[in-house]
């Protein structure tokens, strides 16, 4: 995946990955364990920011950012090229898919993230099709998240005939989030009292600067499911609810073991696994 867009050879490869987990949670309805498996972040030894040792052990191991690991994140990286019905999608089909989407509408009780009306965009893919030739019309899915109602909906959109062919929503699905989900996640963790271990280990990194924003980190984020993952009762719900692990780091400098910390997206909430 790309670190918030910053690595697009990385984001291709993990995008792929996305894609197949996405489908697979489709068609499965709730194999969020699938995730952890295809995730391999290595956090140095002593990078906490719960209680054990802090910034000092993290501050040992501050390189490999881009290629420690590669987080679930859904990516929508698209390369340039023509409009065949094989080739991937180019960027400029990605924006005409969600423009079209969006144009569709969603209906008055839909909303984002950030709690106003509409649905959070997560991704944008080519359907399968085995059978697909260079003339084969381009038939993409869009995929939103309405934290109104905390379903997935996928938009099936033709791009050669410029229609939304038909919407399905679903409901315990809970596909990677996208980069402003975890954004979103993380400005959630900073302010919330369970954020202060990482608050003082960002401070001991980098010399006694204060934490106010996601963009002082580095962010890779993993849906979490209860369901699938023991959880105590405050993080029940998550499954129902869209819910987010962080892997987190210092710009420029060391990890901070933030893995423990749940961040529910849909009401707002942190809890912690242990």
């Amino acid at each position: 995946m790309t670190e918030q867009g910053e690595d697009q050879r990385s984001g291709a490869r993990d995008g792929a990955r996305a894609r197949t987990l996405r489908r697979a949670l489709w068609g499965a309805g709730a194999a969020v364990a699938a995730t952890a498996a295809m995730i391999a972040v290595t956090l140095p030894n002593g990078a906490s920011a719960h209680g054990g040792p802090t910034a000092a052990g993290a501050a040992a191991s501050t390189g490999g950012a881009d290629g420690a690991g590669a987080a679930a994140v859904t990516e929508n990286a698209a390369p340039q090229g023509p409009q065949t019905g094989i080739g991937p999608l180019t960027e400029a089909e990605v924006d005409r898919a969600k423009s079209l989407a969006a144009r569709h509408g969603t209906p008055p009780g839909y909303r984002t993230a950030e709690g106003t009306q509409g649905a959070e965009y997560l991704d944008t893919d080519l359907v399968d099709a085995p059978d697909a030739t260079s003339g084969t019309p381009r038939r993409v899915e869009v995929l939103f998240y309405d934290y109104g109602h905390d379903q997935l909906v996928k938009q099936t959109v033709d791009l050669t005939t410029g229609t939304v062919e038909r919407t399905d929503t679903a409901t315990g699905v809970q596909p990677p989030p996208s980069n402003d989900e975890t954004r979103q996640a993380a400005a959630l963790l900073i302010r919330d009292p369970l954020g202060q271990g990482l608050r003082a280990d960002f401070a001991a990194a980098t010399k006694g600067q204060t934490l106010t924003s996601p963009a002082q980190l580095r962010l890779r984020g993993m849906s979490f499911n209860a369901g699938e993952q023991s959880a105590p009762a405050g993080l029940d719900q998550c499954g129902t609810h869209r819910c987010v692990r962080l892997f987190t780091q210092v710009r420029g400098g060391p990890w901070i073991d933030t893995t423990d910390y749940v961040i529910d997206l849909s009401d707002h909430t942190v809890g912690r696994i242990h």
